[in-house]
This record gives C-alpha cells, sequence and structure tokens, in this order.
C-alpha cells in the first residue's frame, strides 16, 4: 500500500472519529466525511496535475516533465486509462526533446480503445502521432490520419481548438504552403498561448522568414526562441541561428 494511500485512510479516519463527536450521529457523520475527503482528494489531484503541466507549457522543462509524469504512471499503477492519458504525455516529452521517433514509437504502442473520441482524448492522440509523421518526413503517413481521422473528430473545447488549429497551420508549413501556414500562425498568436505554444509558433514563423528570405525578421525570432525556450529541443535548433 502507497504512503498517500495510508495517508488518505487515516485522515478519513480522524475526521469522522471528530464529526461522530461532534455531532453524535455517526451516519450524517460518515457522509459529511466522505464528501469532504473527496472534494479534497479531487482537488489535491488536479493541482498536483496543473503543477506537473507547468514544468512543460510554462517552464519549457520537457526533462522535468517526463520524469513527473513517469513517477505519476507508478502511482497510478492498475488504472490502464489514466496510465494510457499518461503514456501520451511521455509521448509529447519526448517530442518536446526532439525525439520524435521515440514519441511516435510510444504513441503507436498505445491501446486505442482506451481511448475516447467523446472525451477528446482520441483527437489528442491523432495530434500527436500526425505531429510527429510530419516531423520525422513521412508526409503521406500524416496526411492520411489527417483526411481520415482529424476531419470526424471535433473538437470539444477552446483548447482542443487551438490544438487543431496549430496542427493546420503546422500541416501547411510542411506541405510547403508558407502563405498559409504564416497567415495562420501569426492569426494564433491572438490566442491565451502558453509559453511553450507561443515559442513553438514563433519558431515555425521564424522557419518561414528564412524560407522566404527574411532574415533579419527570422533572426529575431530564434533569438527570443532561444532565450526562452529553456530546455525546449526548438530553443538548441534557434541557437544555431542566432
Amino acid at each position: 500500500m502507497s504512503l498517500n494511500r495510508t495517508l488518505f485512510y487515516v485522515t478519513t479516519f480522524i475526521i469522522m472519529l471528530a464529526l461522530s463527536a461532534l455531532t453524535k450521529n455517526v451516519i450524517l457523520s460518515g457522509v459529511v466525511t466522505f464528501a469532504l475527503v473527496m472534494t479534497g482528494y479531487i482537488l489535491i489531484a488536479y493541482l498536483r496535475t496543473r503543477k506537473r503541466l507547468s514544468l512543460l507549457e510554462e517552464k519549457c522543462d520537457p526533462k522535468a516533465f517526463l520524469e513527473r509524469t513517469e513517477k505519476q504512471k507508478q502511482i497510478t499503477g492498475k488504472d490502464v486509462r489514466i496510465g494510457t492519458y499518461l503514456s501520451i504525455d511521455i509521448a509529447v516529452a519526448y517530442m518536446e526533446m526532439g525525439e520524435f521517433q521515440k514519441a511516435k514509437e510510444i504513441l503507436l504502442s498505445i491501446d486505442r480503445t482506451k481511448l475516447s473520441a467523446k472525451k477528446g482524448t482520441l483527437l489528442v492522440y491523432y495530434i500527436d502521432l500526425i505531429s510527429c509523421y510530419y516531423e520525422l518526413g513521412e508526409i503521406p503517413e500524416a496526411e492520411k490520419l489527417f483526411e481520415t481521422e482529424i476531419v470526424v473528430l471535433p473538437p470539444l473545447n477552446k483548447r482542443m481548438t487551438l490544438s487543431v488549429n496549430i496542427l493546420v497551420a503546422e500541416r501547411f508549413f510542411f506541405l510547403k504552403r508558407y502563405d498559409e501556414s504564416k497567415k495562420k500562425f501569426n492569426e494564433l498568436l491572438n490566442e491565451k498561448l502558453s509559453r511553450r505554444r507561443y515559442l513553438s509558433i514563433l519558431y515555425r514563423l521564424a522557419q518561414i522568414d528564412e524560407k522566404t528570405g527574411d532574415m533579419e525578421s527570422a533572426r529575431i525570432k530564434y533569438n527570443q526562441v532561444a532565450e526562452q525556450g529553456n530546455k525546449l529541443w526548438i530553443a538548441e535548433e534557434a541557437k544555431k541561428h542566432c
């Protein structure tokens, strides 16, 4: 039995004893204790997940994010569905370290029956897998999935809509439709973005500037990505252009 689970049981028992002494009603004490403890448990889990995600999204530290996610997966234990979601996060960590082949292998090993179109997890999975294919130069594979999966999996919220729009802009880039890609990325800069996503868009715009001959604009963008990207792979790549 894990330490966290032991503490959970001990805390529940102590709260129930205290409420029983105050109310003299065991049943009422049990109901109130259950509600309080479960609310606290959910809140702690939410805060822990938010802190873990911030390692990647705001601190731009995919290695620390990977370590924390792998640790969380060990804690999760036998919950296969949650373990599957965490495996997607692990793949994302490798993507942000520039290890796209490793990320692709992890994604392809995932049991897709554990993912849900209604909850949006299947859409997230395909966005990440398609991104790996594009980065690895496997354009036909990426296009096949884009045309068969993305078009039939509607985004469920603003965050997923943003992810789809970024993928569309990325698709234009890899298809060498640079004007369309640049327009789409510039539109996305007006959205509420995490630092990681903002820098990823800026890096792609720098590449487009470079490919279209605007070297000074590219250099400025590369400098910003290099300075603020911390341990993201794009920060290391950007330094080569500064």
